[in-house]
Order: C-alpha cells, then structure tokens, then sequence
C-alpha cells in the first residue's frame, strides 16, 4: 500500500522500495530534461539533474497515489502535502514523530475500509455481469456447460486424441472480461504458451479436454474455476473469464 511509504515521508525509502520502475522513471525524466528544458547553469551540472530527476518522480507517485485514494471518495490537499515534505526535509515538521504516527494509523485504517468496501462491490458487479454473460452464452446454438459451471463452445475439435490433465500442451489463446475487454493474448505477444495441462486453471484443465490437437474452443469460466473472490494481478475478484484457445500441440504423457 502507498500508505506505507507516506508513512517514511524520506525519498530514499520510496526510492528502495521501488527501484526498477523508479531508476526508469528517472532515465525518463533525465531525458526530458535535456530534450524539454532549457539547459541552464543548474541542470548541467549532473547531481542537479538527479536531484530534479528524483523530484519529478517523487511528484509522479504522489499523484498516482491522490489519483487512486480520489477513486475511493479521499481528497487530500497537494499543497499541504508538499509543505510537509519540504518540513520533513529541513527538519521542521509541525508533529512530532508520535503524533505523526497516530494520524498515519488512522489514515492507515480509513483506506482499508474504504478499499475493502469498494472490493466488495466490484466483486458483487462483476458477479452478476459474469452470471449474465454466462445466461446469454448458453441460450446460443451448440454452447455446453458442465456440471463444474464452465460453460464451452466447440470451434473445432480438431484430430488425434483428446489430452488429459497430465499431458502437456501448447497453445495460442486470447482471454477477455465479459465486457470485451482483452487482458491477455499470445497472438500479440507472437509466442504460444507450453505446459502442464494439470498447472494451470481448472477451467482450462477441464476445457481442454474438450478438443484435440489443432482444435480450437472457446470457454466461459466462473470464479470458482479461475482466480475467485481474491483474484490476481490485472484480474479482479469474482470474474468470469473469456477464454478462445487453440490447442496446437500435445505431448502425451500419461
């Protein structure tokens, strides 16, 4: 959470804690400086451009954080913000460390409720749009639903024999949000994907089932088969899932 590194209020902390992106950020905003502002005396001398470059991406993640806590309904004020930094740094904050403390703890608190009510309803919506998708989905011509909950199209079943959980797979696939947005495709990346069919997902486990080499199918997956209520990275709880994969090849070994 950003609260943690408010709580340092010491730019070295939030330079360690987010090294890679921040060393990129700084690469970038050296790079404006020399293309976008005028050289002067100050910016040719390197530890100024640091020193700028550093600032800039400080100020960068203080928005993004202002522009995340705006989302849960929090609005803090810039320029008080920027009073205490500029406190802290010339050691002359108007708390003291203790009471600094207390108020973090209380912030602390206020964005887990916040975050932790507005999760619950993104789950509750994307519940009910999944289960709405999935209803329109199964009024189609040859759409399958299982007894799991996966609901399946057939595209093309392609030859051989179908591949079970302890084979391994190699496939080309695109995976979207009931709302059609793509949140994954190996098509762009330009590589298929090989592994353990019985590694990933249960909804792919059991979909891929489904088809043989050089098939080809479409499956609608609820929460239950994919990531659920906690989710991961990109993909929020309680969603169902739009899988179109094409099994490309299938090295059998069981």
């Amino acid at each position: 959470m950003l609260f943690f590194l408010l709580k340092g209020i010491v730019i070295a902390t939030i330079f360690f804690l987010t090294s890679i992106t921040f060393s990129k950020v700084i690469d970038s905003s050296i790079e404006s400086l020399q293309s976008n502002i005028p050289v002067t005396k100050d910016f040719k001398n390197e530890n100024n451009q640091s020193s700028y470059a550093l600032g800039v991406s400080l100020g960068n993640y203080i928005n993004n954080f202002f522009i995340d806590k705006k989302k849960l309904g929090m609005s803090l004020n810039k320029d008080i913000l920027l009073s205490g930094i500029k406190d802290a740094i010339f050691f002359k904050s108007k708390f003291s460390n203790k009471k600094i403390s207390q108020i973090l703890n209380i912030l602390e608190k206020k964005l887990f409720d916040l975050e932790k009510r507005l999760a619950t309803k993104e789950m509750r919506i994307n519940a009910s749009q999944g289960e709405r998708y999935m209803k329109d989905m199964l009024s189609k011509k040859d759409v399958q639903h299982s007894q799991t909950g996966l609901v399946f199209f057939i595209i093309n079943e392609g030859e051989g024999l179908y591949p079970s959980k302890n084979d391994i797979v190699t496939v080309n696939y695109i995976g979207s949000f009931v709302n059609g947005t793509e949140f994954d495709n190996s098509y762009t990346r330009g590589k298929p994907l090989t592994f353990p069919l019985n590694s990933v997902i249960l909804g792919w486990q059991e979909g891929l089932q489904h088809i043989k080499k050089g098939g080809k199918i479409k499956l609608v997956i609820p929460p239950s088969l994919a990531y659920g209520e906690k989710g991961v990275l990109g993909i929020p709880g309680n969603s169902t899932l739009v899988f179109e994969i094409e099994l490309i090849d299938v090295k059998f070994v069981s």
